[in-house]
């Protein structure tokens, strides 16, 4: 099936990067609450489902985060715009979000002894210190998985000029996914960068970055290849 994927792939338009200010980094849901150990929903799914989420916290540890803060470190360097794209609700009964959405969420936190994972008064909202946004860069927020679902973000894109985005975060097979495959189905050229997200199983992981090579947009494995094909405004 690689093989045959592989010669599929090469008839697939490729995913054009060579416009420096209108291709954005987007960070997707890098909080406190949903990409940190032993804090909002990770240690929710832990304390239901112990030793659930070894594999994440180190693979955010050991590989997203670095690779996240890397390319960052480069778009801030190079002058080119970032998207923060943050996960919360303004209300604690979390009224503005959808209603299956709001359950699971209730339900897991019910199970799990605790509260208030998604609420934005919580200082689990924050976006982790090592990808803090900095003043004057772009933070959407957004009240369910997808950030076109659930936020304001394709207007701001377009006043913005954006065309193309790097996409980064998590979870790769929950909002990460749905966000780019929606960028993706509006027109954007979209490239996932594989070691800047991370996904609670390997295998979740790698069926989302299959899928979406296919039909939506690229992937490409590390933050140097993205680099590189950045720096070259390579068509990928």
């Amino acid at each position: 099936m690689e093989d045959g994927l592989d010669e599929m792939a090469a008839i697939i338009p490729g995913v054009d990067l060579a416009n420096r200010d209108r291709t954005a980094l987007m960070i997707i849901d890098m909080q406190y609450h949903d990409a940190w150990p032993e804090r909002g929903m990770t240690a929710a799914w832990e304390k239901r489902f112990p030793g659930s989420m070894a594999y994440y916290n180190e693979r955010l540890r050991e590989t997203t985060i670095p690779a996240i803060r890397g390319l960052l470190d480069f778009f801030r360097a190079e002058g080119r715009p970032v998207i923060h794209v943050v996960l919360g609700s303004d209300y604690q009964d979390l009224r503005d979000c959808p209603p299956r959405f709001r359950d699971w969420t209730r339900n897991l936190e019910k199970t799990a002894g605790i509260d208030d994972v998604w609420w934005t008064g919580n200082d689990d909202f924050a976006v982790v210190d090592e990808l803090k946004p900095h003043p004057g860069e772009t933070v959407i927020r957004k009240t369910t998985n997808g950030a076109f679902n659930g936020s304001d973000i394709d207007r701001t894109l377009q006043r913005m000029q954006i065309s193309g985005l790097v996409i980064t975060g998590v979870v790769t097979s929950a909002c990460v996914e749905t966000t780019a495959r929606d960028a993706a189905d509006r027109g954007y050229d979209c490239v996932l960068v594989s070691e800047a997200c991370a996904d609670y199983e390997q295998e979740m992981h790698d069926a989302t970055l299959k899928a979406f090579r296919l039909y939506f947009g690229r992937v490409l494995d590390t933050t140097n290849d993205a680099i590189s094909a950045l720096r070259s405004g390579a068509c990928v």
